[in-house]
């Protein structure tokens, strides 16, 4: 843009933008334990929020604070939420602030008035809590989008009106280094600030070409000036000589000065000193690639290059990737403190570094996982590395809090070829790792595709990632199985079972995936899937009751019990209506610390089945102590009943004990109607299997009604 004498236009200086903060959600909702799950659920999405449980006090929080979006209850104790909404409207500061409302009221008429007010969704009551979360990050990306539009348009307003300010007032009053030339190239004023930033006074400039000496690469002057000469504008970072010989960054930024006639007399220069915004963006790369515990580089870049490393490979420059995960590193955290584990962290990346062989790559991938990319190693030197670490750890000591751990180390190893992906070489030596981990630990493996153990836990951690990029994408599905009664006076409910579904829309079953749920610490996620879709059917249909599986990980949370009570409490559900399986091989695990978690949950009303009863060899030993309401038979007796007379006496057994001890029976894995026959003999008291009903999606069950879902006709 040319500058006319006339009107006498200095540009502006774009400065940096502001650094991003964290979303904040303001949740009003007169249910505190339906607040907390959804502050809970928000959280794992890293996203803040406060709350309010009454309208006026939720007023007072959006005016004081600063809030992305507001989850409005339309059913509030002290003011209707269609009247804080329209209050929120009202306000100037808050008028754009978007609202989600939650109503258990089904109203068209709230609807269209929450709406013409202003709100930009709409959820009912009983929601599913994943799916408000959905609607909840979508609007704050919506918000963020126009916020980004609005901020760029504000810029381009206020660029545009410092242009139009007086060349004179910008000099006097800029904290930028101005310089103006006359057509000759020779500068005729500077500003203090000028002075300043190089240390030059005007008579020292005019010194011939002293300001094209001040940059680093000249020839930036010689295309700035030609660029103005030609009606042109130049804008770019460029380095200059600062006062005291500095190397210092800028922002300059070239105009012409022009007449009316278009006439050109002399260019205007403005140095905007970003020294410190490069400091920031260096410092802010190095957080990006960086561990800030250990100094070590992050998963991010390790990836990228081991990315590369495998485009080496395909042109024949072979590599290692090795994999350590230290064997103790709880004990020291949950005999000491998080700070402790820190600290050995810290030592233990200082021993690799230590370690390390010129032009190899070391990574803290999170947690107690390092990993080292070995470039242009054959097995002999990595395998060499590998024994030596082993040793390292073995041989060294910890001590911390007047107390001495030893902490050993278990690595896996991966040929990287030009066969592999980074992601197959990063899972294979992974597994080989867990191989170490799983028979002794404190020592090394290779991976090698003819080693069938290895390469099934290989196969799992495929399925890991998928059981997470599953879960992330909603392809997790919840399906129901009958178990009914062989009595009339019993009850029948259902089983809640997984499935997870391909993206091209095939239905996996559970036994495909569940073992690398188990081994790669996917459970949880899984359970909590189970447990919170399980809730929300319950809240929508209150005929219906479910029994719901929990692994081991799930029953070792000690905040079970609370999040269960808050679930209840919040969907307003009978505890009666729920009642959690755990198998045998979960129980005895931890035999005190379930028995405990189980009395707690029994405590709210809920009942607990013992799943696969019978399979343990100590199973009756322990059964008079357990805590549990329902015995489901394992399996394995139950399929073969009808033929094998050992079996059909085992059953009976286990029923007769139960009975005794107050307890209710469940044969699972009904296959026939002569099997069907023998257990209504023997007196169980419920049945379950695809002979009695297959499992499907609970809208199957729902459509056909569920007091018509009954037993086989003979």
């Amino acid at each position: 843009m040319d500058i006319e004498v006339s009107r006498t236009i200095i540009p502006a200086v774009q400065q940096p933008g502001s650094i991003m903060r964290t979303p904040r959600v303001l949740i009003v909702e007169d249910s505190p334990e339906m607040a907390d799950l959804l502050a809970i659920s928000l959280q794992t999405d890293g996203i803040e929020s406060d709350g309010a449980t009454e309208g006026k006090r939720a007023l007072e929080l959006a005016e004081a604070g600063t809030f992305d979006l507001v989850l409005l209850d339309l059913g509030l104790p002290d003011m209707d939420g269609l009247e804080v909404l329209a209050k929120l409207k009202a306000n100037p500061a808050l008028k754009d602030l978007p609202v989600i409302v939650i109503t258990g009221r089904d109203r068209t008429e709230d609807k269209l008035r929450a709406f013409s007010l202003g709100a930009v969704d709409y959820v009912n009551k009983p929601f599913n809590f994943l799916e408000v979360q959905a609607r909840i990050i979508a609007t704050l990306k919506r918000k963020s989008a126009a916020d980004d539009a609005e901020q760029a348009v504000a810029q381009e307003r206020q660029r545009t009106h410092e242009e139009m300010l007086r060349i004179s007032r910008a000099v006097d009053d800029a904290g930028d280094a101005i310089a103006i030339f006359n057509p000759e190239g020779l500068v005729t004023y500077v500003n203090d600030a000028h002075v300043d930033f190089f240390g030059l006074t005007v008579r020292e400039l005019q010194v011939s070409e002293r300001h094209r000496r001040l940059f680093q690469k000249p020839e930036l002057w010689d295309e700035l000036w030609r660029t103005c000469e030609e009606g042109g504008a130049w804008s770019g970072e460029v380095e200059v000589y600062a006062a005291g010989d500095r190397r210092a960054p800028t922002l300059c930024r070239a105009d012409a000065i022009r007449d009316e006639r278009r006439a050109f007399l002399g260019v205007v220069l403005i140095f905007t000193d970003i020294t410190q915004r490069k400091r920031l963006e260096d410092d802010l790369l190095y957080l990006a690639n960086h561990d800030p515990l250990t100094g070590l580089h992050n998963r991010r870049y390790f990836l990228e290059v081991l990315q590369s490393a495998v485009g080496r490979a395909a042109r024949g420059a072979h590599s290692f990737l090795l994999y350590l995960d230290l064997d103790n590193f709880k004990v020291v955290n949950n005999s000491l403190d998080h700070q402790s584990g820190d600290r050995l962290l810290v030592e233990v990346a200082r021993t690799l570094r230590e370690q390390l062989r010129p032009g190899d790559e070391l990574a803290r991938l999170g947690g107690d996982e390092f990993t080292i990319l070995l470039n242009g190693a054959d097995e002999g030197a990595a395998t060499k590395f590998a024994r030596l670490l082993v040793q390292i750890f073995d041989e060294s000591r910890f001590k911390e809090g007047g107390r001495t751990f030893c902490c050993t180390a278990s690595i896996g190893l991966s040929r990287i070829d030009g066969a592999v992906t980074a992601e197959d070489a990063l899972s294979h030596s992974d597994s080989a790792c867990y191989y170490v981990k799983t028979h002794g630990r404190n020592g090394y493996e290779v991976f090698r595709p003819d080693n069938q153990a290895i390469a099934q836990l290989s196969t799992e951690a495929g399925w890991s990632i998928r059981i997470k990029d599953a879960l992330r994408d909603h392809r997790m599905e919840m399906w129901l199985q009958p178990i009914l009664p062989l009595r009339g006076d019993g009850r029948a409910y259902f089983e809640a079972l997984v499935r997870l579904r391909d993206p091209d829309g095939k239905i996996i079953m559970p036994g495909q995936f569940l073992s690398a749920a188990e081994n790669f610490g996917n459970m949880q996620q899984i359970d909590q899937f189970a447990l919170y879709e399980s809730m929300n059917l319950l809240a929508a249909h209150p005929a219906l009751a479910l029994s719901i599986n929990l692994s081991a990980r799930t029953l070792n949370n000690s905040h079970l019990p609370t999040i269960v009570e808050r679930l209840l409490t919040a969907s307003n559900i009978a505890p009666d209506r729920v009642l959690f399986e755990i198998t045998e091989t979960a129980m005895i695990q931890n035999l005190a610390h379930a028995r405990q978690l189980i009395t707690a949950i029994k405590q709210l009303g809920c009942r607990f089945a013992l799943d696969d009863f019978g399979a343990g060899a100590s199973s009756m030993l322990y059964l008079r102590d357990l805590p549990v309401d329902v015995l489901k038979i394992d399996g394995s007796f139950i399929r073969s009943v009808d033929v094998d007379p050992v079996n059909r006496a085992l059953v009976k057994a286990i029923n007769e004990i139960a009975h005794i001890l107050g307890k209710q029976t469940v044969a699972e894995y009904v296959v026939s109607g002569p099997v069907l026959q023998v257990l209504k003999t023997i007196g169980v008291d419920y049945v379950q299997g695809w002979h009695v009903c297959e499992p499907a999606p609970p809208e199957h069950f729902l459509k056909l009604g569920l007091e018509n879902v009954t037993l086989p006709k003979a």
